[in-house]
């Protein structure tokens, strides 16, 4: 289990994947189970490796960047992909972060 401060919540971060596609998802619920954010952004055009994430570090978002780096939870590459008229960060999901990532079938091959 993952821990992160975020705008004054002790939140668990839930790994999981997105409905279409194969992008892991990073949740952000407190510590009774409730929703308090979605860092990342599903970009399905967007190849990147399977331990690859898109963080949405804007509007209501605003922080969590530094807030999931601080907590080992991404690490930074750099790069970025823009998102409408806004800034997607590609980060690498902490090796023990994808760990949890369930698996998928795509054409007969589990990833």
């Amino acid at each position: 289990m993952q821990n992160v401060n975020f705008i004054g919540y002790k939140c668990e971060v839930k790994v999981s994947r997105y409905a279409h596609g194969i992008s892991p998802c990073l949740h952000l619920v407190d510590t009774e189970g409730m929703p308090i954010a979605t860092a990342t952004v599903n970009v399905p055009n967007l190849q990147l490796p399977p331990d690859y994430v898109v963080i949405k570090n804007y509007s209501e978002n605003e922080g969590i960047l530094p807030a999931l780096v601080a907590a080992q939870i991404v690490h930074p590459t750099g790069q970025t992909v823009p998102i409408g008229h806004c800034i997607g960060y590609i980060c690498q999901l902490a090796p023990e972060v994808a760990a949890q990532l369930p698996s998928v079938e795509l054409n007969n091959i589990k990833v």
